[in-house]
């Protein structure tokens, strides 16, 4: 059976239209499906300061969307991590392993913008259109969908979850995720600071949860705070003169007054994984497969690269005539991703536990540890790695490949 699409990719963020555009570059036929309606303006923007690794802006030149995004980036070549009332850190530079930047800062309203025009411009998108059902057949999928114009069927070799942490491509396929809730919240806010550090992004653990201070394009700043669930309504119920003054001890003064407050955003940790992350004629990319802590800002770029490998890996499918909704070769796809998958949730996770326990003499361990890998050029290359994907055989879309 010929069917509509080689893909249907459900979800339109940031790694399902970086997955649609990776899958044109091998000439794939693909449709995007979005609940959301067809963005009409700014709207209500996305505050958060992205940070991409260094494998995320390859990839993301491949797919040509670099270029709408380098104007709007700032190149992090410094982190600088502490634990507050302690007397352990650590200087992390780009020079210590030779690259240009540990990572590239952009405004998440500006790279969905960007994403999504070029995304637009390439593939057939279907915006405000929902998924009701999934029917897996032998030789195709046959996806019921719903929108404004009524109910719709389509056959695809294979359906994409790029759909977010609730998938209903995920629930569709009898894939199950399993939840831990870190009963903490992260709060979002872009300020200006006294003092500011060019280049360089710090995060500093507190009893409370870590904080972290990312340069914005213009010379703004985001902050991110994360604090216990029970702590979210009265942080986010303070003045903007409470809450900046909360932030510069948190920080320790180091940045002198901070001001201008842009809106706060409150948004739920949780640790959320999957089983399997392929079924038959199903594959998972993204927050659908693996939610994660933001320690380390390592979703996204964890979401990007499985993006990346599902297109390298149905290329290689097709180049030998084969079925790319076959089980067992989408399971090489599956096998690919599950060390990294692996390595960044233990990592995130790790993190995540050990810089809010009060396990007695916990904190010396941790300080000392940090010391060592501030002094130690081995430890401190191979937390540069973890931190930037930079240890990873990333996947790559061919640029030379002619669509």
């Amino acid at each position: 059976m010929q069917p509509d699409f080689d893909c249907v990719v459900v979800g339109a963020g940031l790694v399902g239209a970086a997955q649609a555009l990776a899958l044109r570059r091998y000439d794939l036929s693909v449709l995007v499906v979005e609940a959301h309606q067809t963005p009409s303006g700014p709207g209500d923007r996305d505050v958060r300061g992205l940070a991409l690794s260094p494998p995320s802006k390859q990839f993301i030149e491949v797919l040509g969307v670099w270029p709408l995004l380098s104007t709007q980036t700032v190149p992090i070549r410094h982190i600088h991590v502490s634990d507050q009332g302690r007397f352990g850190f650590t200087h992390l530079n780009s020079d210590d392993i030779g690259i240009d930047a540990l990572g590239y800062v952009c405004p998440a309203d500006h790279f969905h913008q960007a994403i999504r025009n070029v995304a637009i411009e390439e593939c057939e998108v279907w915006w405000g259109t929902t998924l009701t059902s999934i029917n897996l057949g032998s030789e195709v999928a046959e996806i019921c969908l719903e929108s404004d114009s009524g109910p719709v069927r389509i056959t695809t070799r294979l359906v994409i979850g790029a759909d977010g942490m609730y998938s209903r491509v995920r629930e569709a396929a009898g894939l199950v995720a399993h939840m831990r809730d870190y009963r903490q919240s992260a709060i979002v806010a872009n300020v200006d600071v006294q003092y500011p550090v060019p280049e360089t992004a710090f995060e500093r653990f507190t009893g409370n949860g870590p904080l972290a201070l990312l340069p914005l394009p213009g010379g703004r700043h985001v902050t991110v705070r994360c604090c216990p669930i029970d702590e979210v309504d009265r942080i986010v119920g303070l003045s903007d003169k409470q809450y900046l003054a909360e932030l510069e001890k948190g920080f320790g003064h180091r940045f002198g007054t901070f001001s201008d407050a842009g809106r706060r955003r409150s948004h739920k940790l949780v640790l959320q994984f999957s089983d399997r992350i392929v079924g038959h004629r199903v594959a998972l990319v993204g927050a659908a497969a693996n939610k994660i802590h933001p320690n380390g800002a390592q979703g996204l770029n964890l979401g990007l690269r499985d993006a990346a490998a599902l297109a390298e890996c149905l290329n290689a499918i097709r180049s030998v005539d084969g079925d790319i909704g076959d089980l067992d070769r989408l399971s090489g796809f599956a096998a690919e991703r599950q060390a990294d998958h692996h390595d960044v949730i233990r990592f995130t996770d790790t993190m995540a536990q050990v810089f809010v326990s009060k396990i007695p003499c916990l904190g010396l361990v941790r300080n000392l540890a940090m010391l060592v890998t501030d002094i130690s050029p081995l430890s401190k290359r191979w937390l540069i790695g973890k931190a930037t994907g930079l240890s990873i055989k990333s996947p790559r879309v061919d640029p030379q490949v002619i669509r």
